[in-house]
């Protein structure tokens, strides 16, 4: 009877501690982590875009151009949930323009 008991306690323990979330991070930290991500995520496909341009090849430019653009603007929008989480409203006009200069990048193709 005494090892069923202790084996019925065992899966309780371990069925709560699975279903219980550990919050190691908070939600600024979080939405930093994506935004630093995702911006090398776009920096990488943008310097490759660069590299292909200077030796003469313009395969798929335009794609990864967009695909860079889409990171940039998650990136910054990550950015700009951060930091209103932090309660900090100060840089908001220039993170605005940094989206904006993504989308552009974004529509120029």
């Amino acid at each position: 009877m005494k090892p069923l008991f202790f084996l019925s306690l065992i899966l309780v323990v371990l069925l709560f501690s699975s279903v219980i979330p550990v919050s190691a991070e908070s939600e600024f930290e979080l939405y930093l982590s994506d935004f630093y991500q995702k911006q090398e995520k776009a920096s990488k496909i943008l310097k490759e875009i660069e590299t292909d341009l200077k030796d003469g090849s313009r395969d798929r430019v335009c794609a990864r151009q967009r695909e860079a653009a889409s990171y940039g603007i998650e990136a910054t929008e990550s950015l700009i949930k951060a930091f209103k989480t932090n309660g900090s409203e100060s840089q908001m006009e220039n993170l605005q323009a940094g989206l904006d200069k993504w989308r552009e990048l974004r529509d120029y193709c």
